[in-house]
């Protein structure tokens, strides 16, 4: 009972982030039409990591060494990796079907974390990702045709690169701790895309940021970055990247939610029935304890 009580608390962390993470797509898509997508991103990591560092750099001075220092950067590359692939999959493909890719995080992460953690993978798990799997397809994979191309290349590289993220985090955080690392991860990611954003974007477009532009960087940096992180990075502290990565599949729930008060996309009986499938899965994968 204990446990079941531990991965519904830990486990609303992860919804709670989704939620962020769900106001925050539509916010970035609307914030986007004035600031370019790598210099957005940049500029959010680097606004979330001098907070991160303001917050906490007692710990971090404390905490961190060689050796969890290294664990951080591998973790924060592939965290980096995550927000390229996926920024660059929704230029080359339609959000639809990016959307239901880049959530297949759910499905590389058992194998991640039999490959690098050496965990069993589970039956009752695999079940209840499949569910979640299924839910995806039918909230952003039922419309329209499929091919696969760059853009559907790409955003399966942000899913693989997302679980790694998740599987590495699972690994490392209790030594290295949820603040340190989400600071870490703040920083690396900003060098990596203001390095991406130098070579394919002009700076001269940060002279004519209006204001939803930089009300998106803000908003991106604190919610769907600092809070974000901590938030995930805690859950990961007491639970499996496995099951954490069930709750996850909720976002593109709240992304269809916000989506429809700020830019009036509305979901179809299908999706609806998708966003229901994705919700029952993650309750009794709580319930059942599905790590």
């Amino acid at each position: 009972m204990m446990r079941n009580s531990k991965s519904m608390i830990y486990g609303s962390f992860i919804i709670l982030q989704c939620m962020f993470w769900g106001l925050g797509n539509p916010v970035a898509k609307i914030g986007m039409e004035t600031i370019s997508p790598f210099y957005c991103l940049a500029l959010r990591f680097l606004v979330a990591f001098i907070i991160c560092y303001g917050l906490f750099r007692k710990k971090i001075k404390t905490q961190v060494n060689k050796n969890n220092f290294k664990d951080a950067v591998v973790i924060s590359i592939f965290n980096a990796a995550a927000f390229i692939f996926s920024t660059l999959a929704l230029i080359y493909s339609s959000a639809t079907i990016a959307g239901f890719l880049m959530a297949l995080a759910v499905i590389f992460t058992p194998f991640m974390a039999y490959i690098v953690l050496g965990r069993k993978l589970k039956k009752r798990t695999l079940i209840f990702v499949g569910l979640v799997v299924l839910g995806l397809y039918f909230l952003c994979g039922s419309q329209g045709g499929f091919r696969f191309g760059i853009g559907e290349l790409l955003a399966l590289l942000s899913s693989i690169s997302y679980a790694a993220t998740i599987t590495y985090s699972s690994k490392h955080v209790t030594n290295i701790g949820p603040e340190v690392l989400s600071t870490i991860q703040s920083g690396v990611a900003a060098v990596i895309c203001f390095v991406f954003a130098f070579f394919l974007e002009d700076g001269q477009v940060l002279s004519q940021v209006g204001i939803t532009g930089w009300f998106a960087v803000v908003y991106l940096a604190l919610g769907c970055t600092v809070i974000a992180y901590l938030l995930q990075n805690v859950a990961l502290k007491h639970l499996s990247a496995v099951f954490v990565s069930l709750p996850l599949c909720s976002e593109p729930i709240f992304t269809a939610i916000f989506s429809f008060f700020l830019l009036g996309e509305r979901l179809t009986l299908s999706g609806i029935f998708g966003a229901a499938l994705i919700m029952a899965s993650i309750v009794l994968a709580s319930l059942f304890n599905g790590e």
